[in-house]
């Protein structure tokens, strides 16, 4: 028995004496690892019930001080914190849902110019909206590669497909108005206090609709991690309140997200002005000083932390009050704009913006007015896109507009080029010499063994004369190159030269450039006034000669007529073809012999008639 306890004792305990006992012990069975991956079949039942329930030990984003400060003081998330945190307190999301290095803030690809909109009860808010949407480069790309829809598990309505399938269909270039009936009963979801009949209301409205379907895969309760959709890659951006304590005077940052800025319009003629204003107010938030726990109003200044990739301007033009009158006041814009003054300091970002969509609004209230938008298409031309309507528009007619939302994109950053050095300069030289003496060389040989092979051919007259033809050719043809390469290339300094992929300012420029030029330089007035004065008897002077001159008038009019009897054909005789082919046929009826009865007179009437007047000239008598 003691045996057998003992063997007992070290299948417990993990004994190193047996193999068999130690391969089988209970820590080693009980203590391996089970590793779940995630299933890639759906299970809708699954999914009902993890919206209905949540987990009782859900992990959370809220990071307690005691666990915090243990793990940093052992070290072990030390790293992680000063990642997470930058030095002006922005923290970083733990994770990117969508990453911003997969957008392109250009086009891709050119495409036709999409279709009309029908508007369906009184809607072009929805239109204009619809309109923004669709030509919004990052936007327009990330939906045409269906890089939501191909990954996408909701099985009912999804409000991104619905938006990519819009998208798609509208840039197909179909000749037919599109009808946009999937968005227009979703319209009367709105919250309540917003309008269908405001664009910027609408706009919100997409904005929402779109992340909240973007996040209903995704399951994340950080509000970090949820502004990282693809949407707040293209439209969000960050803004710092830097606040100030009035109990210990000192500031705090806090961050906020944006989607879209609202910009006042009084006392500024300019958007850069009104964007500056917004800036500048001071700003009050209630809130708790980190440092001295001061609980109370903080005041201070805010500014834009991190530029987004597009930005939606709404310029304020609806008073708030009851009859929501219109403020009809212009405002000017340009196609570039630079929001540097409105940037955080020492922060090295893209401030360069250029416009690509803009929504008008005409009428003096909300309620009676109407929507057009104007877009830049991706061949770099504007359009009015006015609900059905689509026609091509100038940016002088564009930019004298009143606009209620303009539309911004990033420009691309330039790419600086290095000067050159004089080293570089030396070492580009010397590979010019040594191409051209290869040229020459290669030349030389060539040459040489086309002699050569010309020698051959008048030794072998059984030789084809159409290779001989070539070979002379060929002969000819380096010869010639070989004088050309020796000769220098003279550049012409006063051409002007348009490159192929310039812009259309860029060349506009260049055209107007050209234009001044042939006015200046042109001779084309001289040569016509030297040509006319060359022709002493033109059209338009007195003295060519007419047939009405008293002096030449029967030598000129007798030379005509013996010309004109010469030249005259005889006459050929009309046969009763042509007759026919001239007046065209005409039917052939028979004349039928016509028995009119009424026409003949009436024997009773006349008996009758005749016995009248017998009696009458009885009675006479």
């Amino acid at each position: 028995m003691s045996n057998k306890n003992q063997q007992a004792e070290k299948v417990v305990k993990g004994g190193k004496s047996d193999a068999i006992a130690q391969k089988n012990t209970i820590v080693n069975l009980l203590n391996r690892s089970i590793k779940f991956r995630k299933s890639r079949y759906v299970d809708q039942k699954l999914e009902l019930f993890k919206k209905k329930f949540a987990p009782v030990n859900g992990v959370s984003g809220v990071v307690h001080a005691t666990s915090a400060y243990d793990n940093i003081s052992s070290g072990a998330g030390a790293e992680n914190v000063a990642d997470k945190v930058d030095a002006n307190g922005f923290t970083r999301p733990s994770k990117v849902l969508f990453s911003k290095d997969k957008l392109n803030s250009e086009w891709n690809d050119i495409h036709p110019v999409g279709s009309g909109l029908k508007d369906l009860g009184q809607l072009s808010s929805l239109n204009a909206v619809l309109q923004v949407l669709t030509y919004t480069p990052a936007l327009a790309n990330y939906m045409l590669n269906r890089t939501h829809s191909a990954n996408c598990t909701i099985q009912d309505y999804c409000f991104v497909c619905a938006v990519e399938e819009h998208i798609r269909t509208a840039l197909k270039g179909s000749p037919y108005a599109l009808q946009p009936r999937v968005f227009v009963g979703k319209l009367k979801k709105m919250q309540h206090g917003s309008s269908n009949k405001d664009a910027f209301d609408v706009w919100k409205y997409f904005m929402e609709q779109m992340q909240s379907f973007l996040l209903s895969e995704k399951r994340s309760k950080d509000k970090l991690v949820q502004e990282t959709t693809a949407l707040y890659q293209i439209f969000g951006g960050y803004i710092q309140k830097k606040l100030e304590c009035p109990s210990c005077n000192k500031f705090d940052n806090v961050y906020d997200s944006f989607l879209d800025l609202s910009l006042d319009l009084t006392q500024c003629s300019t958007v850069e002005r009104c964007l500056t204003k917004h800036f500048k107010q001071q700003i009050t938030a209630s809130r708790e000083c980190a440092s001295c726990q001061h609980e109370g109003g903080q005041k201070g200044t805010h500014s834009i932390y991190k530029s987004p990739m597009t930005l939606a301007l709404q310029l304020k033009r609806f008073n708030t009050d009851a009859d929501t009158t219109k403020i009809n006041k212009f405002v000017k814009f340009e196609e570039s704009m630079d929001i540097k003054r409105v940037i955080t300091a020492n922060e090295t970002v893209n401030t360069k913006y250029n416009l690509y969509a803009a929504i008008v609004h005409t009428g003096q209230t909300i309620n009676d007015g109407h929507y057009m938008a104007y877009v830049k298409s991706s061949n770099g031309i504007w359009y009015c896109m006015d609900n059905e309507n689509v026609q091509v528009v100038s940016v002088k007619r564009l930019l004298e507009e009143k606009p209620y939302m303009l539309f911004y994109n990033m420009s691309p950053p330039a790419v600086a080029k290095r000067p050159k050095t004089s080293a570089d300069k030396a070492k580009t030289q010397q590979q010019e010499i040594t191409v051209e003496t290869e040229i020459k060389d290669t030349l030389k040989d060539d040459y040489e063994e086309t002699q050569q092979e010309i020698d051959e051919d008048v030794i072998m007259p059984q030789i084809d004369n159409r290779e001989e033809e070539k070979e002379l050719e060929a002969l000819r043809l380096k010869q010639a190159m070989e004088e050309v390469s020796v000769k220098e290339k003279v550049e012409n300094t006063a051409a002007i030269v348009v490159e192929h992929n310039a812009n259309m300012k860029t060349k506009r420029e260049k055209l107007g450039a050209l234009i001044e030029k042939e006015s200046a330089q042109s001779k084309s007035a001289e040569v016509k006034g030297a040509l006319l004065a060359k022709t002493p008897n033109n059209q338009f002077q007195d003295d060519i000669g007419t047939w009405e001159e008293d002096a030449v008038a029967g030598t000129h009019a007798d030379k005509r007529n013996q010309v004109l009897k010469q030249i005259k054909p005889k006459r050929k005789r009309v046969d009763m073809y042509d007759l026919d082919y001239d007046r065209g046929k005409v039917k052939k009826v028979k004349n039928k012999q016509q028995d009119d009865k009424f026409s003949k007179p009436n024997l009773f009437q006349i008996t009758a008639d005749m016995k009248q007047s017998k009696k009458s000239k009885k009675h006479h008598k």
